[in-house]
């Protein structure tokens, strides 16, 4: 390799250790030995012997499946920290920026399967006519956010220059904590990025291009319903609200339990919807306080809105299309419980006491549809026995 030819890598991955392992490390350990203390306290002495037995019991009993979707919300985030990890982990050991004689080339840490996510990308110095200091948004505070654009005539690539040092010769400042009401000016930052090892690598190479700074005259749309991704994010806001409340007004299903003990369900839809939101948002202009703000509020409404969606999703996948079921129709103080004639089908706490109720004695009882789906859980159709409900208060 000639020896101006340089290697970099992103500077916020060479402590890795201290700033993501090292913190997790520390909270499983903090929980093992909360889960020993709690042991301790629990069991008696004389139980220690048998208590590696008793586990190997429980889990050898344990529905697998049925545990796992009873635990999906857990499941869904151990897999998204544990992909975090992996990632933070692929990107020290691969991800690198090659700056050399011929040009400018990034390797991405992704495997292969997933390198459309984030492709690798190279681009010669006689192929670039352009360059450009700037920002994703108005709000630039920090070195650290100043963006650099290389122009080509097919395309533009772009990197944040102050991330990428040689490991080698790096060593990170001494952390010290300032409070200040006021910004940086924009001059101090750009004076930074411009003494970045990139940025002083193409200048050396390309003295002929000039390196401009957009940021100071560029037109950056910040605001909602200007901007086209504001005003499609703010419509999905609008569509996910009109579906929920629609929905839940038309549905004929209901839960046979109460939705939160489904919020297994609605969580981990919740945060897809989040982070496929931020994902799409990330190439805007907006402001990533906007970003991450309208990120959260498309998750918080995707989980919403999966209150009715997954009785739509669950009568739909249920391949029988629902099975009648005879019920036992007995008194409360509060209402009136449908109890199952044949064991094992779940007991119905739904309806208030109504005249048509008390035509049923002890012994009688009530046909109910219920359905059960992909979602593994059982709902029944309400709507038969509101029409019946209503049918009787007539007369």
């Amino acid at each position: 390799m000639d020896t101006s030819t340089i290697v970099l890598c992103d500077r916020r991955w060479l402590n890795l250790r201290k700033t993501v392992l090292l913190p997790a490390a520390l909270v499983l350990a903090a929980m093992i030995a909360a889960m020993v203390f709690a042991l301790t306290v629990i069991l008696p002495d004389g139980l220690w012997d048998k208590l590696p037995a008793l586990i190997v019991e429980k889990l050898s009993k344990l529905n697998w499946g049925d545990a796992l979707l009873g635990h999906l919300d857990g499941l869904f985030l151990f897999c998204i920290i544990l992909g975090q990890i992996l990632y933070l982990k692929q990107a020290q050991q691969f991800e690198r920026l090659t700056l050399s004689p011929d040009g400018i080339r990034y390797t991405s840490p992704l495997p292969r399967i997933l390198k459309r996510l984030k492709p690798d990308w190279s681009l010669a110095w006689n192929e670039v006519c352009k360059a450009e200091l700037g920002s994703l948004n108005a709000r630039l505070n920090n070195p650290e956010f100043v963006l650099l654009t290389l122009y080509s005539a097919a395309g533009k690539q772009r990197i944040f220059p102050v991330h990428w040092v040689n490991a080698g010769n790096y060593s990170r400042p001494a952390f010290r904590f300032r409070f200040a009401l006021a910004s940086p000016a924009r001059d101090e930052i750009f004076k930074s990025a411009m003494a970045s090892e990139v940025v002083r690598y193409i200048s050396n190479r390309l003295p002929q291009l000039s390196i401009e700074q957009a940021t100071g005259a560029a037109e950056v749309l910040t605001s909602l319903e200007k901007h086209p991704h504001g005003r499609m994010a703010l419509g999905i806001v609008a569509l996910l609200i009109l579906y929920a409340i629609a929905d839940f007004v038309a549905i004929p299903y209901s839960y046979v339990d109460e939705p939160s003990a489904l919020l297994h369900l609605f969580i981990p839809a919740g945060i897809v919807g989040a982070i496929l939101a931020r994902i799409w948002l990330h190439k805007s202009t907006l402001p990533a306080a906007e970003n991450n703000g309208l990120a959260l509020l498309i998750g918080m409404l995707v989980a919403v809105a999966m209150v009715p969606g997954a009785l739509r999703i669950n009568a739909l996948t249920d391949s029988d299309g629902g099975t009648t079921y005879d019920y036992y129709v007995t008194q409360s103080r509060d209402g009136v419980v449908l109890r199952p004639v044949i064991e094992g089908m779940p007991v119905i706490d739904y309806f208030a006491k109504k005249k048509f109720w008390n035509e049923f004695g002890k012994d009688d009882t009530y046909p109910v549809r219920l359905q059960k789906g992909v979602l593994e859980f059982y709902q029944f159709d309400s709507s038969i026995i509101v029409d019946d409900i209503r049918a009787r208060d007539k007369y």
